[in-house]
């Protein structure tokens, strides 16, 4: 009986999650300027809007460098961040954790004006920069949770037999700690270039219209028109998260076959 409720759970929220997508993203090979049913025909001609007409490869491009850069820093951050805490006390990691991860539970409109309206006093409103950092603001809790958790999977025998040996603190993270958490490191890595390219709403506020990123694109055509280049960008975006969770996949089980 237990066996038959799990899999009826499972298939229904299978169904749940996935069954709009199979309804919708068909349509991006259907030959109508329309999004509707049934299919007046196939054709492949929306890809060639995407690929070759504004604003989606400009878009697509501003999405990749804005990412790409906030995945760096919020590697940099979360992860150093992740390691620092680690040497504290209990305590000191429960305010410490606490504080970090502070990005995830305040709303994201509220986060949007508060850097809105920080970068305009610092006169460095608009373009890439400021997407940049507030998208590693919101990406480096993820990457401070994913290091976290794979460094408190370490033996710390190993760094202290590294230390006896008169190893330095920075000699015994790069040949000992790195090595091991690389898993964390890089699985946050990714949340935080996911992150980054798929949030909207800070980077309304943000965003010039030279630096205007894909999610706003996207949000501008589905309150313009709809037309089915929307849909393509949802099918190549669907396809991206797939290989994305496949290769989160992949890191989950490299890190578990270290411990």
């Amino acid at each position: 009986m237990s066996r038959a409720i799990y899999w009826i759970s499972l298939s229904a929220g299978f169904l749940f999650l996935v069954l709009p997508l199979l309804v919708v993203l068909p349509l991006a090979f259907n030959d109508s300027s329309f999004l509707n049913y049934p299919m007046e025909g196939f054709t492949w001609r929306w890809f060639g809007v995407v690929f070759h007409q504004p604003p989606w490869m400009a878009a697509l491009m501003n999405s990749l460098k804005v990412a790409s850069g906030a995945m760096v820093a919020g590697v940099l951050i979360g992860g150093l961040a992740a390691v620092g805490t680690m040497l504290a006390g209990r305590w000191g990691r429960l305010v410490l954790s606490a504080l970090f991860i502070s990005p995830i539970v305040i709303p994201s409109v509220v986060l949007g004006v508060a850097m809105a309206y920080a970068f305009g006093r610092m006169g460095v409103s608009g373009g890439y920069l400021p997407l940049v950092l507030a998208h590693a603001i919101l990406g480096a809790p993820l990457v401070f949770l994913s290091v976290m958790t794979s460094l408190r999977g370490l033996d710390p025998e190993l760094e202290r037999a590294a230390a006896s040996m008169g190893a330095s603190r920075w000699h015994r993270f790069r040949t000992v700690t790195l090595p091991l958490a690389a898993p964390g490191f890089l699985t946050g890595a990714l949340f935080a270039f996911i992150t980054s390219f798929d949030e909207v709403v800070v980077a309304l506020f943000l965003a010039s219209p030279q630096s205007q990123t894909l999610p706003i694109a996207l949000f501008s055509s589905l309150r313009d028109r709809l037309e089915p280049p929307i849909v393509v960008v949802a099918l190549l975006l669907s396809l991206v998260s797939c290989l994305f969770i496949v290769v989160l996949n992949r890191l989950q089980k490299r890190s578990n076959g270290r411990r």
